[in-house]
């Protein structure tokens, strides 16, 4: 009987021991620890100090927390951070619109003051052009009596009006 007793002790010691370890199995994954007991899991959010004895579990610095309850937080942590995301595109996308509007106005305005130098070059060709002839034309009777100093005038006439045609050429 004594013998009975001994070995249902030792027994009895090494089963304890043993179901002391299975329940103190620990995991790191993701920077958290997982510590597997009998039915289910605790997680050490913290940082986790092994026992030094044997058969004896660790300890956590920090919260033991269930599984679902870490990720229902995670999850809520998760749309926090999904809807101040969203808010920031939806920031940037208002300054992209609006710089898009400032930029149609800038190509708009300068369309428009493209068509005014325009406008104004060939204007201002036609005035030149004008004046010139009318300046040649309105010469005296008595110069333009000289052939020849009337030829080299209306040469130069056409040279100038050519050179106003380059320098303000018609659209």
């Amino acid at each position: 009987m004594k013998r009975l007793i001994s070995v249902a002790a030792v027994w009895l010691v090494f089963i304890i021991v043993c179901t002391s370890s299975v329940r103190a199995q620990t995991q790191d994954i993701g920077g958290y620890t997982f510590i597997r007991g009998g039915s289910s899991s605790i997680i050490c959010v913290g940082r986790w100090v092994p026992s030094t004895e044997p058969g004896r579990p660790g300890v956590c610095e920090g919260q033991l927390a269930d599984p679902s309850q870490l990720t229902a937080v995670s999850t809520r942590q998760t749309a926090d951070k999904l809807d101040q995301l969203l808010l920031v595109l939806q920031f940037i996308d208002q300054k992209l619109a609006d710089n898009s509007a400032q930029i149609e106005r800038l190509i708009e305005a300068t369309v428009n003051t493209q068509a005014a130098l325009s406008q104004q070059t060939e204007q201002v060709g036609e005035l030149m052009h004008d004046t010139i002839s009318s300046r040649v034309d309105a010469l005296s009777k008595r110069v333009l009596a000289n052939d020849t100093f009337k030829k080299e005038l209306e040469k130069l006439k056409q040279e100038i009006l050519a050179d106003i045609k380059k320098l303000y050429p018609a659209p």
